[in-house]
């Protein structure tokens, strides 16, 4: 019996040793600033307090250096319509994960805007949701064109 596990054990690890660099190969790389950059359109909707519903679309450009330039959206403010522009700078970790600051210039909404988000189908598309008090929204965005 015990023999018998001894040999299960290093058939398992063989085959995890053996299938896992095949797995890597196929799957997920992780991110870095060189391979997010790029410029993605993307989608908002959710609330303000004190505002009511909100909802947007716009595009932004993640450079390799950090920086976020050419920001521009046009958003719905419980039915008021403005016409923003933003810049910043973001950080992407290993995993995906990352955030971004961004001072939004806007006749109706001058702020700063803070926001966590994923990058997912190997960094072609992300995941957002804005962390700033009294603002329950979220972002999804898709590569619109290749690294900058």
């Amino acid at each position: 019996m015990k023999r018998r596990h001894t040999i299960i054990s290093i058939l398992s690890t063989l085959l995890a040793v053996g299938i896992a660099p095949a797995l890597l190969a196929e799957g997920h790389h992780g991110c870095s600033f060189n391979s997010v950059a790029g410029t993605f359109g993307y989608t908002v909707t959710g609330t303000r307090n004190g505002v009511g519903p909100v909802a947007g679309a716009g595009q932004l450009t993640f450079h390799r250096d950090g920086t976020i330039t050419d920001g521009k959206q046009t958003v719905s403010f419980n039915g008021v319509i403005a016409d923003e522009t933003y810049s910043g700078t973001y950080t992407v970790d290993a995993d995906c994960s990352g955030s971004f600051v961004v001072d939004v210039i806007s006749p109706i909404a001058p702020r700063t805007s803070h926001v966590n988000l994923v990058w997912v189908d190997d960094a072609n598309g992300a995941k957002a949701i804005f962390t700033d008090a009294n603002t329950i929204l979220t972002a999804d965005a898709k590569r619109l064109s290749p690294h900058d």
